[in-house]
């Protein structure tokens, strides 16, 4: 999928009266893609994946797709710790519907299986699809990190075509670009201007939801070398980034989308909503990144390398700490 660089959207799971909203799914949709964003990834952890029924995430895919045009890539979320059932939901999407461009799939959650476990895992996901599989390496999620020698063992198998990295950890990302044609995407929106300047090819942002033109100009910044405009603009965006992250996900940014009238702030059980007081915070910096312009970018700069990036990274903004 060549298509696996940009900025990509994680999309939320508009609710209302505990079912899903169809209607409000697809006018997001509508209007991230028209925002100009390179792709879309449905039933993610941003869209509450852990709680829908397999039957609702089959239909929020075939809604996005029915909007966007033949060709614009949305990937699927495809979640579980047994591999026998991760391999069967994938039997069963492919048979009775139109498949995702790719498929999102972490590490086994909770079990905290061995390097080789993971390896053995994508292996038998591998031989139940012919869809492109991004790896998901999110260990405060999973509890294991993927590492970079159990991507070694997995170079020959054709399907596994990139990398969303939330580890927080730059060399190995670094190390990754230097060493592997997998396409390598920041999932950790706080480390994304760090991430693209050592050679990333692009992010899948939940923080994209609120000025996906932003978002899309500063990629364009940094692939066109100009790094200190791009500073700029992260500087300018990092304050909302911390607050849509300093409460869990994605309630900081359904009460954000509420804001802006573009979805209902309604969660299913356990996630409930964002704090009082933290959507004070969040109002007043959601005003200011709302009245940013967008800026424009240079087409005659000179265009960043996809890859050669370095072995080490200053982080250039902390982590938000809870």
């Amino acid at each position: 999928m060549k298509q696996m660089q940009g900025i990509w959207i994680p999309l939320v799971t508009p609710i209302h009266g505990n079912e899903v909203d169809i209607p409000a799914l697809q006018k997001l949709t509508r209007h991230y893609f028209s925002a100009g964003v390179s792709g879309l990834v449905v039933c993610g952890s941003t869209g509450e994946a852990s709680m829908l029924s397999e039957g609702e995430k089959a239909q929020i895919l075939a809604a996005v797709q029915d909007v966007v045009p033949v060709g614009f890539p949305v990937m699927m979320g495809i979640g579980g710790s047994y591999t026998q059932r991760v391999a069967e939901k994938l039997t069963r999407l492919e048979k009775f519907g139109t498949p995702a461009s790719a498929y999102l799939i972490s590490a086994p959650a909770y079990v905290r299986p061995s390097q080789e476990g993971i390896a053995l895992h994508f292996r038998a996901l591998c031989t139940a699809t012919e869809q492109p599989i991004v790896l998901y390496n999110i260990p405060t999620r999973t509890g294991v990190h993927i590492e970079t020698s159990t991507l070694n063992e997995l170079r020959d198998c054709p399907q596994i075509i990139g990398i969303k990295d939330c580890s927080g950890r730059l060399q190995q990302a670094a190390r990754i670009l230097r060493t592997s044609p997998l396409r390598l995407m920041c999932g950790d929106d706080h480390l994304l201007i760090d991430f693209l300047s050592i050679g990333g090819h692009g992010a899948i942002s939940a923080a994209a939801h609120i000025r996906p033109d932003l978002f899309c100009a500063l990629y364009a910044m940094i692939r066109q070398g100009e790094t200190a405009r791009s500073l700029v603009l992260f500087q300018q965006l990092f304050p909302l980034i911390r607050l849509l992250h300093c409460e869990p996900n994605p309630a900081p940014l359904k009460a954000a989308l509420s804001l802006l009238g573009m979805v209902k702030e309604e969660f299913r059980l356990p996630m409930t909503a964002m704090s009082a007081s933290g959507k004070q915070y969040l109002a007043r910096e959601l005003e200011k990144v709302m009245q940013i312009p967008v800026p424009q970018v240079s087409a005659t700069s000179p265009v960043a390398r996809e890859t050669g990036a370095t072995s080490e990274s200053r982080l250039l903004f902390p982590s938000c700490v809870v």
